[in-house]
């Protein structure tokens, strides 16, 4: 028995010498012979291949998956990741510019003797495409008779969906996932799809709770085909008293509907930012009576009709979306004032060097406050853009604090209006004290270092379009659009005229369609 052990023991040694050994011969590969690898690829060059690669595997490779090499450019970044049970080489994620791809090497005791594309998808902010493989076997063609045959699979086209990231003090909600097409999980828990790896997870939604620390994410929204500029296209209700009596079924290719919501950590939130190429950025504060959906929904409306090309961010804070909760709005909104900054601070972090703030309504009182009472503190925010769309705000506290705002501020832009929807509605709820973008029959409200704009031509939404002008609302867009990419003072069109008229001095402009 002594001997059977120790004949037992010496197969297992060599077999295990032999298993090290062989381990040990394997030429070692990282990030930076994979991104040589890829760099190759992507330039359809055989001879810019590191030696590791034999000849024969290059050429391979890239006639292989060559009709790939445009989607798979930029090569960013290469991490190894595990390999399959049972399965020998190495496998490595890599990061392009616009899509990510898992590549599987094969080793021999010298060199790669073949390289595999396994999968790839389209890289977005919440990571939710599902891996597509570069190859697959389709069925046979009508009338040919042929068992079947290979051919690119191309990723789905996505049109007319905006993505943005959001930041949101409000608590998620604990209803299960209901999205257009929610992506498929790698795992599931009690309320949300976990999305593999890159710290993405998908929510439901958010309530109009307050939570005391802030949430991150990204959301992607589908605007349908039909969409007019101007307008917001929604499934109609029937409400009495403030009671939804009917509401009918979201239709994606009539209605904004909602394609993703993924939350992630603030680190996670801040290196996707860090990731964008253009560093300037639109914060969109909403305001009274808005649901976190609506605000995504009114976020992606402004994106989209603007052609916004930079990053854009939803800030969220917790309104109920309902008219009597006006003072439990008002004091969310009060008490956002700091996590508004938090996200400023963020951007900051992210290397953005142009931040512009469009407040719609309540949300300047959220803006505009935070900015006043920021202007004394050693970590000024100092935005590009402050756009106070019919703000509601105090007139007397707005007047108090717009040269404080000034200091943190190089442009101040005020739309003002007497028609407004959600403007006249918070007025009327707050025992119609006057508001800062109110027009009374004396005029807009005029403050040095404010350009400030009646637009109560537009009719009763500033964003909105409830009415027949419609090139009306799209100038005033334009209008929008002028002072985002150029920051230039008014006149920017020539629908807006200052007012008096001249001879006299312009006090402020009036739009006159």
């Amino acid at each position: 028995m002594p001997q059977c052990w120790s004949i037992c023991f010496a197969v297992w040694s060599f077999a295990f010498a032999m298993s090290f050994g062989s381990c040990l011969a394997q030429p070692a590969i990282d990030e930076k012979i994979v991104l040589q690898i890829c760099e190759a690829f992507s330039n359809r060059a055989a001879d810019r291949m590191p030696a590791i690669v034999t000849p024969e595997a290059s050429k391979k490779f890239i006639e292989t998956y060559s009709s790939f090499s445009e989607r798979l450019d930029g090569c960013l970044s290469a991490t190894e990741a595990k390999l399959r049970r049972g399965e020998t080489g190495a496998t490595f994620l890599i990061q392009h510019t616009r899509y990510e791809s898992y590549w599987h090497f094969s080793i021999d005791d010298r060199s790669i003797n073949e390289i595999s594309v396994r999968h790839y998808r389209p890289v977005t902010l919440a990571a939710d495409e599902e891996w597509e493989e570069p190859f697959r076997i389709r069925p046979p063609a009508p009338r040919t008779g042929t068992i079947g045959f290979i051919d690119i699979d191309t990723p789905s086209n996505q049109p007319n969906i905006v993505e943005f990231f959001y930041a949101t003090n409000r608590k998620e909600s604990d209803q299960p996932v209901s999205l257009e097409r929610s992506p498929r999980s790698d795992s599931k828990g009690n309320r949300a799809l976990v999305l593999g790896a890159n710290g993405w997870t998908v929510v439901g939604d958010y309530t109009g709770e307050r939570n005391a620390s802030l949430s991150f994410g990204a959301a992607r929204v589908r605007v349908p085909e039909g969409h007019r500029i101007g307008k917001l296209e929604l499934p109609s209700s029937v409400k009495i008293f403030g009671f939804t009596l009917r509401t009918d079924s979201p239709n994606p290719s009539m209605h904004f509907t909602i394609r993703s919501i993924a939350k992630t950590s603030e680190d996670q939130w801040i290196k996707s930012l860090s990731s964008t190429k253009k560093k300037r950025a639109l914060i969109f504060v909403h305001g009274f009576n808005t649901k976190f959906r609506d605000a995504a929904f009114r976020t992606a409306q402004i994106v989209w009709d603007l052609q916004y090309q930079d990053t854009a961010v939803l800030f969220s804070w917790p309104s109920r979306g309902e008219i009597a909760d006006y003072l439990y709005d008002k004091d969310s909104a009060l008490g956002s004032r700091d996590a508004l900054l938090h996200v400023v601070a963020d951007l900051r972090k992210a290397g953005f060097d142009q931040i512009d703030v469009l407040a719609h309504s309540m949300g300047n009182l959220i803006a505009v406050d935070a900015l006043a009472n920021s202007a004394a503190t050693r970590s000024r925010p100092d935005v590009a853009q402050l756009i106070m769309a019919a703000p509601d705000v105090d007139r007397d506290m707005f007047v108090q604090a717009i040269p404080k705002v000034a200091t943190v501020a190089k442009g101040l832009t005020l739309y003002a209006s007497a028609k407004d929807k959600a403007l006249l509605l918070s007025k009327r709820v707050a025992g119609n004290i006057p508001r800062a973008g109110d027009v009374p029959a004396s005029g807009p409200i005029v403050v040095a270092s404010v350009s400030t704009i009646d637009v109560s031509a537009i009719g009763d939404e500033l964003f909105g379009l409830n009415h027949n002008a419609f090139a009306t609302t799209r100038n005033v867009l334009n209008d929008l659009k002028i002072l985002l990419e150029t920051g230039a003072p008014p006149p920017r069109l020539a629908e807006i005229r200052g007012y008096p008229e001249p001879p006299q001095k312009a006090i402020y402009f009036r739009y006159a369609p």
